[in-house]
C-alpha cells in the first residue's frame, strides 16, 4: 500500500497528528503511516471525514463555477423568452375574458405595478420550475452550456428548484451579483450552484 491510500485512512483517523515537517502521522505511534492492507488502531472519525467530503466537492466544483459574463448572458437570454412568454399568457387570458367576461378586461388597461410584479412572479416562477426542474437548466442555460447543481455537485431535486425559482423575485437579487462568486440571493438561499458544463 502506497502513502497516498495510507492516508485516506489517517486523513479521517481519530488518531491523526499533523507535522509541518513529515506530514500526518499516528498520535499513538508518532510516526507515519507503515501498514500493508488495513491499520489495526483505525478509528473513523465522521467530523473529519464530512469535511474532508466538504472541501473536496468544493475543489471539485470550484474550476466549474459559472463565470458572471455566462450568468448575464443566461439572464438576458431568460428575460427574453419570459417576455415572449409573458404576451403569449396575456394574450390567451384576453381573449378568454373577451370570449367569457367582456366586462373583465378594462383590467389590462388599468396601470397596476403591483399586479404586473405579481403576473411576473407567477409566470417567472413557471418558467423557471419548469425548465430547471425537469433537465436542471433554463433556456437561457442551454445556449452557454451551463446547469443548476447542489453544492454537493448533485442535480437539485424539485423542491430545491422551486424555492431558488422564488427567491429569484426577492428584490435586488440581480444586484445579488456583483460579488467575486458569481452567485446571488437565489443560489444562496437554495443552496445550489450554476456550473459550466462539459
Amino acid at each position: 500500500m502506497n502513502r497516498e491510500e495510507q492516508l485516506a485512512f489517517c486523513k479521517v483517523c481519530v488518531n491523526q497528528k499533523k507535522d509541518f515537517q513529515r506530514g500526518i502521522l499516528c498520535s499513538l505511534t508518532d510516526e507515519i503511516a507503515d501498514f500493508e492492507t488495513s491499520c489495526e488502531s483505525f478509528e473513523r472519525d465522521t467530523a473529519k471525514e464530512e469535511r474532508l467530503q466538504e472541501r473536496n466537492i468544493a475543489y471539485a466544483l470550484e474550476g466549474k463555477i459559472a463565470s458572471q459574463g455566462q450568468r448575464f448572458a443566461n439572464y438576458i437570454i431568460d428575460y427574453l423568452f419570459l417576455i415572449g412568454l409573458g404576451a403569449l399568457v396575456g394574450a390567451a387570458l384576453g381573449l378568454l375574458l373577451g370570449h367569457f367576461a367582456p366586462e373583465h378586461l378594462s383590467i389590462f388597461d388599468e396601470e397596476n405595478r403591483l399586479l404586473d410584479y405579481f403576473y411576473g412572479f407567477i409566470i417567472g416562477t413557471i418558467y423557471y420550475s419548469f425548465f430547471e426542474g425537469f433537465t436542471g437548466r433554463s433556456i437561457g442555460k442551454f445556449f452557454t452550456r451551463t446547469k443548476v447543481v447542489t453544492e454537493d455537485g448533485e442535480d437539485p431535486d424539485f423542491g430545491t428548484i422551486f424555492v431558488r425559482s422564488m427567491c429569484r423575485y426577492i428584490p435586488f437579487d440581480a444586484l445579488s451579483f456583483l460579488g467575486s462568486d458569481a452567485s446571488g440571493w437565489h443560489d444562496k438561499f437554495s443552496k445550489t450552484r450554476v456550473v459550466t458544463i462539459d
